[in-house]
């Protein structure tokens, strides 16, 4: 029998104690670089603020958010450290609501590229997707910021 898994609150005890004593620290790095090289920040920023915002976009790009979402959720990258591992779930969570409204709205054009409704439809409806869209980036982006951001306090990287 596990001692941790037999006393109530000591596996919640001695994850916040490793986390407070940096013992996850190493993991949870190497997690980071791992999902890091699947997308890195440059590549996550021109998806987001470029190429989707600009309503124009390549098919692997598509397939790039979708590997790193998958990245995210596997139970295999989950990092240690709570806070991180919100964030992640959070960015995970939001990248797949706006991958979800992407393939809902942008149609696949010549050369591999998806475009923003290419297709004559009514005003109303363009600019209510059009609206929603954006707000998904920003809500998207905004926790990517998150994350990377408790990463660089957190992990020190």
């Amino acid at each position: 029998m596990d001692f941790l898994s037999n006393v109530p609150l000591a596996k919640t005890i001695w994850n916040w104690i490793q986390s407070r004593l940096g013992l996850n620290r190493e993991h949870d790095v190497a997690i980071f670089k791992k999902l890091n090289a699947i997308a890195d920040e440059p590549r996550i920023d021109k998806i987001l603020n470029s190429s989707i915002y600009t309503s124009y976009f390549h098919i692997e790009e598509d397939h790039a958010l979708q590997d790193f979402i998958d990245a995210l959720q596997r139970i295999e990258n989950e990092y240690l450290q709570s806070v991180v591992r919100l964030r992640a779930e959070e960015l995970a969570w939001e990248l797949g609501k706006l991958l979800d409204h992407v393939r809902g709205t942008f149609w696949k054009v010549p050369a591999g590229h998806l475009k923003f409704r290419p297709d004559p439809i009514a005003h109303e409806v363009y600019e209510a997707e059009w609206k929603e869209l954006n707000e998904r980036l920003q809500k998207t982006w905004n926790a990517y910021k998150a994350y990377r951001s408790t990463v660089k306090t957190r992990l020190r990287v």
